[in-house]
């Protein structure tokens, strides 16, 4: 009898287990499926919010110099592109292609004219009176592309930064985001030296605490917030995808897929980008001018070792030959300290340029005639 009672008593706790169990089970997926419908929920009234987000008026900046080879190429792909997202609902009729002609001393200016005259909705030009370099002119591209857009993309008049991520642009900036900047996926046929210049460049430029990250380019699509807040910056020296990440607002990386030039060659040298990469280095950070110092008290403190060695060696009656020593000693210091005054005289030269507060540009002739800034 006893036995059965046992019996009955172990029947009865696990029918309770499973019973519990069951319950459990039913609780979760009743909890998961709230949650699922949630999450859907949230993104359809996210998709239809963005959906019946107002249209916007896009510009599109292409800084170009010398570009006579390729920038016929270049107008029929970027007004078909505008057209193309027009006819899709991504943006709104009205929206232009803005040529930044850098000084060129080809007929590039008269291509954007006769571009003009073709498509005068679709493409404007401004011309600059002197070679001032891309940043430059992408910075004056914004400015002038926000009086007549809701938001601007910059790009190559090359058009080896894929044309079609515009799409992936836009589709982020209707999510909320403001600053969309471009990364390559690839470095096309990139010389390997360039290659390894850029990897180099960018490495050093986060060591320094530079804003840039991999494969940063100046491909990218601004609201007119971060075009207005651009504008108030006036420093001459313009590192523009860095001073871009720099302002902060909301923020977006697309990766994207470098294509073959077809026609011209790049008029960027090395010269060129050993320029800019000073010029980027020295624009957002100090640590050069630190580091000066730390080289300092570095070669303070082995000046100290030696002269203890050399004091003790005195005094142990082997005083060491001092020619080779001196010598190695005023070549290492003297080359140390040239090198020390030309990483300063790098900021103060740019102080220099800073303060005077010269124009950084002057345009000289424009599509839509307005006056010269």
């Amino acid at each position: 009898m006893e036995k059965w009672l046992i019996l009955r008593e172990f029947l009865i706790l696990c029918l309770l287990q499973h019973c519990q169990y069951c319950i459990l089970t039913l609780t979760k997926g009743w909890v998961s499926s709230y949650r699922g419908g949630m999450m859907e929920l949230t993104k359809t009234v996210h998709m239809q919010s963005s959906s019946t987000m107002s249209k916007v008026r896009l510009c599109i900046v292409l800084p170009c110099y010398n570009e006579e080879d390729t920038l016929n190429r270049t107008i029929e792909e970027v007004t078909k592109k505008i057209r193309d997202l027009e006819s899709s609902g991504m943006i709104e009729e009205g929206s232009h292609a803005l040529f930044v002609d850098d000084g060129s001393t080809d007929s590039t200016w008269k291509l954007v004219i006769d571009a003009h005259e073709i498509y005068p909705d679709k493409v404007r030009g401004v011309r600059f009176a002197a070679n001032r370099g891309k940043e430059i002119a992408l910075w004056a591209g914004v400015c002038e592309g926000r009086k007549a857009a809701d938001v601007v993309a910059c790009m190559d008049a090359d058009l080896q930064f894929d044309i079609n991520a515009l799409d992936a642009f836009l589709a982020h900036y209707y999510e909320g985001y403001e600053l969309i900047y471009g990364i390559k996926r690839n470095r096309g046929r990139e010389p390997w030296l360039k290659t390894i210049f850029s990897a180099g460049f960018y490495k050093i430029m986060q060591l320094l605490g530079s804003p840039v990250c991999n494969n940063h380019t100046d491909y990218c699509l601004i609201s007119k917030n971060v075009c207005n807040a651009l504008s108030e910056y006036e420093e001459t020296y313009i590192i523009f995808r860095g001073l871009l990440r720099k302002l902060g607002f909301r923020q977006k990386g697309v990766y994207f897929n470098v294509l073959d030039r077809q026609e011209g060659e790049t008029h960027f040298s090395y010269s060129k980008l050993l320029s800019l990469s000073i010029n980027a280095i020295t624009a957002f950070s100090a640590v050069p001018l630190r580091m000066i110092a730390v080289l300092g008290l570095f070669v303070f403190l082995v000046g100290m070792l030696l002269a203890i060695y050399s004091v003790v060696v005195y005094v142990m009656g082997t005083p060491p030959s001092g020619y080779t020593t001196l010598a190695c000693s005023m070549w290492i210091l003297g080359g140390m300290g040239m090198l020390c005054m030309g990483v300063v005289g790098e900021y103060i030269g740019k102080l220099y340029i800073e303060v005077k507060r010269r124009p950084r540009y002057c345009i000289s002739e424009q599509t839509d005639n307005k006056d010269c800034k």
